[in-house]
């Protein structure tokens, strides 16, 4: 019988975690990048097969219990937004997480100075600034904020101009009855939010001011402004390529939603397509 988050749980359960009950541990999401998984969730809850999805072990949701048993995530905040944004029923508005550690019986201070030195928070803001104090993290996950450079160097890595984790790409089914804990762990914390800022301090979007202020800061974030900040990101393109010489940057296609389609061969790099056939995870095909 599955477990879920009113249990008692241990290191290894894995359990079904409400999106609305998750702890966030960092600012900032890439937005355009959430609404291609929400997509996907959308296709995949069509389908009847949103449960079994969840459960393949590279979308199982690092927990950390923390203070009054909150339940705070280390990674996966796309996912979860994908899920808290997306058009399906709200009983089926979960992930599945597991315990990676219990630091319920620790203070706040204590809590927080372990998270820090564990590399499982990341302390800065949606315009790269900080490391800000911790207890101003979002308390729910549908108050992250949008920074399009997360989405940026989401595309790098989709293109295969670096790598985050294995782990990531596993797609067989857990079992999850069982005890679980990764069977590997990143070896660059927090790598694509240094390439948000590589990106952010090197390449100019161009966003109006006001156009840039709504995408970032206003729920529940207009179409009308990310459908502008899919074109400054696409238009922002060729001074990537000149800037990291990653030659996949120079073969790649998006749909009009800016979900990054094909990294192949093309004839007109960095066009967009109206009507692509996507990757069942929303980005590449």
């Amino acid at each position: 019988m599955k477990k879920n988050h009113h249990q008692h749980l241990e290191v290894g359960d894995i359990f079904e975690l409400p999106v609305e009950k998750i702890r966030p541990t960092q600012f900032s999401i890439g937005l355009v990048s959430v609404d291609c998984k929400r997509r996907s969730i959308e296709h995949e809850a069509e389908r009847e097969r949103l449960d079994e999805f969840l459960r393949q072990e590279g979308r199982l949701v690092p927990v950390v219990l923390g203070p009054n048993k909150e339940l705070y995530i280390t990674d996966h905040h796309h996912l979860s937004t994908a899920i808290w944004r997306a058009n399906i029923p709200h009983g089926q508005k979960y992930v599945y997480g597991y315990i990676l550690h219990d630091w319920s019986d620790k203070d706040g201070d204590h809590f927080w100075r372990d998270m820090i030195e564990n590399n499982f928070t990341w302390l800065y803001d949606d315009k790269g600034e900080g490391p800000l104090n911790p207890y101003l993290l979002p308390k729910s996950i549908g108050d992250i904020l949008n920074d399009p450079y997360r989405t940026l160097s989401r595309w790098l890595r989709d293109c295969g101009c670096y790598s985050k984790d294995v782990l990531k790409e596993k797609t067989h089914v857990v079992d999850i009855t069982q005890k679980y804990l990764p069977t590997s762990q990143a070896k660059a914390f927090f790598i694509e939010f240094r390439w948000a800022n590589f990106l952010r301090a090197n390449v100019h979007l161009k966003l109006k001011k006001a156009d840039f202020s709504m995408t970032c800061t206003t729920m529940p974030y207009s179409s009308l402004y990310l459908s502008k900040e899919v074109d400054a990101l696409i238009d922002a393109f060729d001074v990537v390529v000149s800037l990291i010489g990653c030659k996949q940057l120079q073969e790649v296609t998006y749909d009009k939603d800016g979900c990054l389609v094909k990294a192949g061969h093309v004839d007109h790099p960095h066009r967009r397509q109206t009507d692509p056939e996507m990757a069942e995870d929303g980005h590449l095909k």
